[in-house]
């Protein structure tokens, strides 16, 4: 082998090829994984080269040749969320594990911001988009099929025409919570409720009146303010400065239920014993409330294989529906908070 070349311009395959002593279509058959045979004394001489030369393949070059980036986008409505963080972090732990990597970029509750940003996806050449939008409605659908690119939407409670969809089962999810209040013998159930009117937040809301219903109990009081913790806060001080405040409230948001929280503790109401609470989502964020909170859970890591599955393999126009689950805790009184 002869001496490494000293030029500082950047290390090229031809370069590999010549320090290995062997033409660069070997070393292309070594660094793609054909099935072109090559002896392993070649092989080892190439990468050998490569580690001397520290030669890195130019993935925008190699994806244009192979009419692919092996990247996804993915675009969530909110970053700071911790419910859409996890999940990200979920999708692109699947992502890599199939050789993927992901571009994420963030809506900001922008409808405008979303869609620049969703043609920014786009622009960077990406083999496919999941989408997490804080407005997905039917008007975004010819927009989504005109981009001509394999799409999986997320968080949805129906079928998009044409569109590959996955979504959580929002009112069964709301079912339980309010079911698992009642089996803790409360007969009036309060609503701390998403402001927005999306169909997500219909369908938790009809959850939980479903259930009450069902079961022939009250509907406590309904506070209605944004899936944030301000929102929360603000349902707090609402709810708990009334001269009775509700023994049980359903609170469709984990951010919701932490400022909810925080209201109680000011105002001093107790909880469990005073007003009982669980929340919808299931983020990490609930483990470490005071107490921890009782939640219906989003099943984040099925979501994730269930998007990049659909993206890679799925049938155009499906809709996969996926079950929570309850995981009780201290808030609702079923643990003690210790």
């Amino acid at each position: 082998m002869t001496s490494p070349p000293q030029a500082k311009r950047p290390v090229t395959r031809a370069d590999v090829a010549r320090l290995a002593g062997v033409s660069p279509a070997v070393v292309s058959y070594v660094l793609n994984g054909t099935d072109r045979p090559v002896s392993p004394a070649t092989r080892t001489r190439v990468e050998d080269a490569i580690a001397a030369l520290r030669y890195r393949p130019n993935a925008i070059a190699r994806a244009l040749r192979q009419g692919t980036t092996r990247t996804v986008g993915l675009l969530i409505p909110d970053s700071s969320n911790p419910l859409f963080a996890e999940l990200s972090q979920e999708i692109e732990a699947v992502a890599d594990a199939a050789g993927y990597a992901i571009i994420l970029t963030n809506a900001r509750g922008d409808v405008q911001h979303e869609a620049q940003q969703l043609r920014n996806l786009v622009d960077r050449q990406v083999d496919g988009l999941i989408v997490i939008s804080a407005s997905m409605v039917d008007p975004y659908v010819d927009q989504l099929q005109a981009m001509g690119l394999p799409i999986v939407v997320m968080d949805r409670v129906g079928p998009l025409p044409g569109i590959t969809t996955v979504g959580v089962d929002f009112e069964l999810g709301s079912s339980i919570a309010v079911e698992h209040m009642l089996s803790h013998g409360h007969r009036v159930v309060a609503a701390v409720l998403g402001d927005d009117g999306s169909p997500s937040t219909i369908a938790r809301e009809r959850g939980w009146a479903g259930a009450l219903q069902a079961a022939k109990a009250q509907e406590g009081p309904t506070v209605r303010v944004p899936f944030s913790r301000e929102g929360g806060y603000e349902a707090g001080l609402n709810l708990l400065s009334r001269p009775v405040p509700p023994a049980a409230v359903f609170i469709s948001s984990d951010l919701q239920a932490v400022g909810f929280l925080r209201a109680a503790h000011e105002i001093g109401v107790a909880v469990p014993e005073q007003t009982a609470v669980i929340s919808f989502d299931g983020s990490l964020e609930c483990q470490f409330t005071w107490p921890a909170l009782s939640v219906v859970e989003q099943p984040l890591t099925e979501l994730a294989h269930l998007a990049m599955s659909a993206l890679l393999e799925g049938e155009a126009g499906t809709h996969t529906v996926v079950q929570p689950r309850l995981i009780a805790r201290a808030s609702c009184g079923c643990l003690p908070a210790h």
